[in-house]
């Protein structure tokens, strides 16, 4: 149950569908400005009264942590696996199946049916084919640590989702029955990071490419084409033999919603197919629901085709993950 007593951080976003606001379904997004009106104006014509209520991810996870034991919010929309993860376990979250998630694929939604992912990016290596020849690009993530790519790649502070991500996805090549990193990948990730250009923000990672040696780029899918734009380069993603880790979005609802009914309603509509093959039409996002893809523009069901993906279980991983940052940042970085 809902109260009246509401924390308010000064970043906070608020977009509304309806004049009704207490009997407006609260939404907790990280989806902001033109994105979060996107959703907003959606979700008003196809019926749905909601208060979205945006933020940044980290943010929304600390305020949803925080409201544990006096719930402020019916739905969350759009945080990513690791964070969803840890927020499930928590048990903030109630399960329920939404009417799109018989045919979403297994990697997009948890045993619980608890939590259910609606887009995909895809964090790629890629590279630079000016300064580096295709034949001698690297065909995985492992091959890093190789002696001729000394220098060649950058890595980004462990602040960074993206950074998160794909060293998330190394280390899980290296877990034992367990679920530790053996030592075999600590030795790995060493090598890694001795091998690189290790920088902690944008403006050092750019000077990398444009005056060092750096022409592979471990990056999410749309910063490559930015990269390109920014170095006037043509970057090519490789589609790496060990698979690509991909950052999924998934939506649950809140445990103590007083409004399920009004929650299970949305949260079947934003998920359906025609809703995300306007939203991949509106923003190039790639769904995660195969039906939803082939109502795609043809573009983004070309972008979906370019790398295969890593599976990886952020049940597992997510717990672990900042620990494993930790010791990388005391030990290794």
């Amino acid at each position: 149950m809902k109260s009246t007593r509401f924390l308010a951080p000064a970043a906070l976003a608020l977009v509304m569908t309806g004049s009704a606001l207490a009997e407006s379904l609260t939404v907790y997004s990280p989806q902001g400005e033109e994105r979060g009106v996107w959703i907003a104006e959606q979700a008003k014509a196809g019926g749905h009264d909601i208060k979205l209520l945006n933020a940044g991810g980290g943010e929304l996870f600390d305020r949803l942590i925080a409201e544990k034991n006096n719930p402020q919010a019916d739905v969350v929309l759009g945080i990513v696996d690791s964070s969803m993860a840890l927020l499930k376990k928590e048990g903030v979250f109630q399960a329920y199946s939404p009417s799109w998630a018989a045919d979403l694929p297994a990697q997009y939604k948890d045993k619980e049916g608890i939590v259910h992912k609606f887009w995909q990016t895809p964090i790629v290596l890629s590279y630079d084919p000016a300064k580096l020849p295709d034949a001698q690009a690297p065909k995985g993530w492992l091959d890093l640590t190789r002696d001729e790519y000394k220098g060649k790649y950058v890595i980004g502070s462990t602040a960074w989702q993206t950074t998160r991500v794909y060293l998330a996805g190394i280390l899980a090549r290296f877990v034992d029955g367990n679920g530790e990193v053996t030592q075999e990948g600590w030795d790995f990730m060493g090598k890694l990071f001795a091998n690189a250009t290790v920088v902690s923000d944008g403006d050092a990672r750019l000077e990398a490419f444009k005056a060092g040696g750096a022409s592979i780029s471990p990056d999410w899918f749309g910063g490559v084409a930015k990269m390109s734009k920014d170095l006037g380069a043509n970057f090519k993603i490789i589609d790496t033999e060990d698979g690509t880790p991909v950052i999924a979005e998934g939506i649950a609802i809140m445990a103590d919603t007083d409004q399920i009914d009004q929650a299970k309603a949305f949260v079947d509509w934003w998920g359906s197919p025609e809703v995300m093959a306007a939203y991949a039409e509106k923003f190039g996002q790639t769904p995660a629901h195969p039906a939803a893809l082939a109502k795609s523009p043809a573009k983004v069901q070309e972008n979906a085709k370019l790398v295969k993906a890593q599976p990886l279980d952020w049940d597992e991983i997510a717990p672990k993950l900042d620990g494993w940052l930790q010791k990388i940042e005391l030990e290794i970085r």
